[in-house]
């Protein structure tokens, strides 16, 4: 039976990271342990993974050393390629749409009572602090977000983001979360006061135009 597996943190994507947390944290004899790491990597089932020989079971046990040592806490760059596009790691809350504070909000509360709730939930996290961009005309622009790209954005982050990108910015943001949230929050507030002064001021005009031909 032939099995390809990671063999660096590279390889590890965000999805596959989520699913690896709970057998890596867990106390498991080392063949089990082997068992269950496989499955998660492969998507095979484990009655399959049992059938490999010993001398595949000792290999595949050295390819898989990489996951005892530490992810890296640094990022190389702030631009990077997920999936085919372009996205730029910077805190810029003013770009945030609404939906994304309560979405932040709600896994930050979770985490208060389970960790685990940033693990689980960093392909949305992440999408707050590393937006999409394009080039054009040999400059980088930022790409505007709404529902849709948003929700594309995060299976695009949670099937191709390696953890080698994703855990350096998640430990940013758990480490910068409360100042983040709260920057987050007084910007959203000034752009609904600035959005309310603009409809207040478009009433205004509309009512002195139906004044004015009366």
């Amino acid at each position: 039976m032939e099995i390809t597996i990671p063999t660096k943190w590279e390889d590890i994507t965000i999805g596959k990271y989520i699913n690896l947390r709970p057998v890596l944290n867990s106390e498991l004899s080392p063949i089990e342990r082997v068992v269950n790491i496989l499955a998660v990597l492969t998507g095979q089932k484990k009655e399959v993974i049992k059938n490999i020989s010993l001398d595949q079971y000792k290999t595949i046990k050295e390819k898989m050393s990489f996951l005892e040592t530490e992810l890296p806490k640094q990022l190389k760059d702030r631009k990077f390629k997920i999936g085919g596009k372009w996205y730029k790691f910077e805190v810029k809350a003013q770009n945030l749409i609404f939906g994304e504070y309560i979405n932040t909000m709600e896994i930050l509360q979770s985490a208060k009572d389970d960790q685990e709730a940033i693990f689980n939930n960093l392909h949305r996290i992440l999408t707050t602090i590393c937006r999409p961009i394009e080039k054009k005309f040999l400059r980088w622009k930022d790409i505007k977000v709404d529902g849709e790209l948003l929700r594309e954005t995060q299976e695009n982050f949670f099937n191709n983001m390696p953890m080698t990108i994703a855990y350096p910015i998640g430990v940013f943001f758990y480490t910068h979360s409360e100042s983040l949230t709260e920057t987050i929050k007084i910007c959203l507030m000034e752009e609904a006061q600035r959005l309310k002064r603009e409809a207040e001021t478009e009433i205004a005009l509309i009512r002195d135009g139906d004044g004015g031909k009366h």
